[in-house]
């Protein structure tokens, strides 16, 4: 069993965290098996790490590996920025030398973030999705991974024909989803702007039988709400999701900014999880996030990078935009960190294998440094989320294997 000699911040709801001073937790087998106080005497062979402090491996519910290298182009609104910058951006993922270069960075500066699970979109091409997902394997990632879907409105570089859309998908599905305990496929249909509906729908019925997971991005700039209503003709956003059959527990939705109330009861009585995206969201002057009105009808929420309209993969730094971007809700260190680990845990429904530090449960970690002039103390954990800058990541750690060391 290997053991470490530290300090733990471990999250038990939306408002509450357990800080534990000196303590040693040990993994074997990929799994926590200990979890105490240190002993002198039993605890003799822990490697000391009282600089540091474990917390949980990160979540993020939503980011784009194939924009990576566009991060931080600007433009601020959503659907010139895609068109001017993150399809051609895309598009290079089409060279397999590319998208091998561009997966290897990704994962790299995801792991150097102490993000130790992720839900990703890749460009709409086989076999960079392939590519991503080996990649994912090699490293032992926690991930799912979907080839963007797009057979509508879309530039003739990047849009595919509807059957090979879906036969890339199913077959890409059938290969890898649970290939590795760690790895999945999801289903990636990008928007209603850029899916016809049979896409759309065969998706969502291929999905339902499968049982897999689907990911989507949802009213997340008032233009492009604007356009799915009068396309498909539905009186909200949501509702072509609906009637399609897309929305349901194993669906993660981006931004879901500009809702109406009719569209956040149908999100919840679908029970439908959201990606909250508040660094893409300042970046592209999308909106402001409904965090109070989702929060009251219960729904799962995690918080999500989205790179490249996200420009850092730090978890840390999206929970202080995610603060920063309430003009009007107060939301504690302890919630925001909540949406970084169990509870995006729990949008995923993984709440059991990740999330928090338990024995019995996966051992994914994140080893802080600690500097001074900050101290183990109750005001730790709102330190390394607004001066997360300050607390370098020494070692990210998932299913007991190191992959990321300073």
């Amino acid at each position: 069993m290997i053991k470490i000699r530290t300090n733990l911040i471990n999250p038990i709801s939306p408002d509450e965290v357990q800080l534990f001073k000196d303590y040693v937790l040990g993994y074997d087998d990929g799994i926590i098996k200990l979890i105490r106080p240190y002993d002198p005497e039993r605890d003799k062979d822990s490697e000391p790490a009282l600089d540091s402090v474990i917390i949980p491996g990160l979540v993020d519910l939503h980011t784009h590996l194939s924009q990576y290298r566009a991060r931080a182009s600007y433009q601020p609104s959503l659907l010139p920025w895609l068109y001017e910058h993150i399809f051609p951006a895309e598009a290079r993922s089409k060279d397999p030398d590319y998208a091998r270069a561009t997966s290897a960075a990704f994962f790299k500066a995801l792991f150097a973030a102490g993000t130790t699970t992720a839900v990703i979109y890749t460009a709409p091409f086989k076999q960079a999705c392939e590519i991503a997902l080996d990649t994912a394997l090699q490293l032992g990632a926690r991930v799912l991974i979907g080839m963007t879907m797009m057979d509508a409105n879309s530039p003739d570089y990047l849009i595919q024909k509807t059957a090979q859309a879906l036969d890339d998908s199913f077959d890409l599905f059938e290969r890898y989803n649970a290939k590795d305990s760690r790895i999945g496929y999801i289903f990636s249909p990008r928007f209603a702007l850029s899916c016809s509906a049979d896409l759309m729908k065969q998706t969502a019925d291929f999905a339902h039988r499968h049982d897999a997971y689907i990911q989507s991005h949802l009213s997340e700039n008032e233009d492009e709400v604007a356009q799915v209503k009068e396309i498909f003709g539905k009186p909200t956003y949501t509702q072509v999701y609906e009637d399609f059959g897309l929305l349901g527990p194993k669906t993660i939705l981006g931004h879901a900014i500009h809702l109406s109330e009719t569209e956040m009861d149908i999100l919840a009585h679908t029970n439908t999880a959201i990606a909250h995206c508040p660094e893409s969201n300042f970046f592209l002057k999308s909106g402001e996030f409904p965090f109070a009105a989702l929060l009251d009808m219960s729904l799962r929420i995690g918080l999500a990078s989205d790179v490249a309209a996200g420009n850092s993969l730090s978890m840390l730094q999206q929970a202080k935009f995610a603060s920063y971007r309430q003009s009007s809700l107060s939301l504690t260190p302890q919630r925001l960190f909540w949406h970084l680990t169990l509870g995006a845990a729990k949008a995923l429904g993984w709440q059991d294998r990740i999330g928090s530090l338990q024995i019995g449960k996966e051992a994914d970690l994140c080893q802080i440094k600690l500097k001074a002039p900050h101290e183990v103390n109750e005001q730790l954990l709102s330190a390394l989320i607004y001066l997360n800058e300050e607390f370098p990541i020494s070692r990210t750690i998932i299913h007991g294997n190191t992959v990321f060391q300073s």
